[in-house]
């Protein structure tokens, strides 16, 4: 592939990118709180958190996606 590719990009496409970048981001920080909470030190939040975290917010964007997809109609039958 090209490094020196330039592309266009759609402006929903980016403004969906920044939306799910932001929803993951969000979703990792909340649930790290959360399980930091139920932990042994409640004031420290541990790579592990964010790990445990990340998986659930992995699964909370794949949803959020597909969302987006059945909304714009571009969904594929199954």
């Amino acid at each position: 592939m090209d490094q020196n590719q330039t592309y266009r990009i759609e402006a929903e496409a980016a403004q969906a990118l920044a939306q799910w970048k932001a929803l993951f981001a969000e979703q990792v920080a909340v649930k790290a709180r959360e399980l930091a909470k139920k932990s042994v030190c409640t004031d420290v939040i541990t790579l592990g958190h964010y790990r445990q975290a990340a998986s659930i917010a992995v699964q909370m964007l794949a949803t959020a996606v597909q969302d987006t997809d059945s909304k714009d109609g571009r969904q594929e039958a199954a």
